[in-house]
């Protein structure tokens, strides 16, 4: 398993290099960042001065090392703010690993219950209710649940904050969490379902039966771990989603999360930030992949990854 974590983490660092390359093709693609910062009307000397300052005016080979090694060594600084971008993406991701886990955790432990009762339960009322709200969960996009949460708890009943954050203060994130969590909620709860119906059907789960074990023994002590191995899939898929595209919630709810600000970067053409955003988003990616593919021995024994 060490050496199946380590060959894991060795193919990601092409993977980096290849990112790192093609952010910084788009940047140059996307023109000069120095008419955002020093705006249309700045005399030539002052962007001159800006392109000076950031490396911008030396050639492009250079400018590629001076980020890679920026980042590398957490020296890289944001061109509008003038901060690290290390310490602008690992305060942002703070609040979107709040977010995003909360939002997993949600889903997961009702998807799975909904996923049980339906399968335990087939072409019943608990089925059908369960069906009803997994489509309406897939169909209904963030921003516009996100807003009638908002409208609802905020507005009407003024339970919860409309929006902002304090650290600390689990209040602002009930909303956000909820939103997510129900979205996800829906495509597990589906996927589970769909599982456990077919894992009901193998020979393995007759044969217990026949042996005299009840339905839902039957439905958890055996179909159930051998169901979870395609759910786990959706689950890390749906926690790497999370991290990465929370955008728009937290844009709706006026969270300064990682989304918010990689919006923001792209609208100011902070090229730093972007690149670091970008990097941590397929660190994200790898990672949570990593994790799959060790969860899947250990939920398997038939899965095993050869030396």
């Amino acid at each position: 398993m060490a050496s199946f974590v380590l060959r894991r983490l060795l193919q990601a660092l092409p993977v980096f290099a290849g990112i790192l390359l093609i952010c910084f093709l788009l940047f140059k693609l996307s023109g000069d960042p120095t008419r955002l910062l020093a705006g249309e009307r700045a005399p030539e000397y002052v962007r001159e001065s800006i392109r000076h300052k950031f490396h911008l005016d030396e050639p492009w080979y250079r400018q590629l090392g001076f980020f890679a090694s920026g980042m590398v060594n957490g020296e890289l600084r944001s061109y509008r703010h003038d901060r690290p971008v290390v310490e602008m993406i690992l305060e942002g991701a703070a609040v979107t690993l709040r977010l995003a886990l909360g939002a997993i955790v949600i889903a997961v432990a009702f998807g799975l219950l909904a996923g049980l009762l339906s399968a335990y339960r087939p072409h019943s009322w608990i089925d059908y209710l369960s069906a009803a709200g997994s489509s309406v969960g897939v169909s209904v996009p963030a921003f516009w649940l996100a807003m009638l949460l908002t409208l609802l708890f905020s507005v009407h009943l003024g339970w919860l904050p409309i929006g902002g954050y304090r650290p600390g203060h689990l209040e602002y994130l009930v909303i956000p969490v909820a939103t997510l969590g129900l979205i996800s909620m829906a495509l597990i709860a589906r996927l589970s379902r769909n599982c456990l119906m077919e894992a009901m059907t193998q020979d393995y789960v007759r044969t217990a039966r026949a042996k005299g074990l009840g339905g839902f023994q039957a439905l958890v002590g055996h179909a159930f771990p051998n169901a979870l191995v395609p759910v786990v899939t959706v689950i890390g898929t749906n926690l790497a989603g999370l991290m990465t595209g929370a955008v728009l919630t937290e844009t709706t709810c006026s969270l300064p999360g990682l989304g918010r600000i990689i919006f923001q970067a792209i609208s100011e053409r902070d090229h730093p930030v972007i690149l670091g955003g970008c990097l941590f988003f397929a660190f994200v990616f790898v990672f949570v992949n990593l994790c799959v593919d060790i969860l899947y021995g250990l939920l398997d024994p038939r899965i095993r990854h050869h030396e």
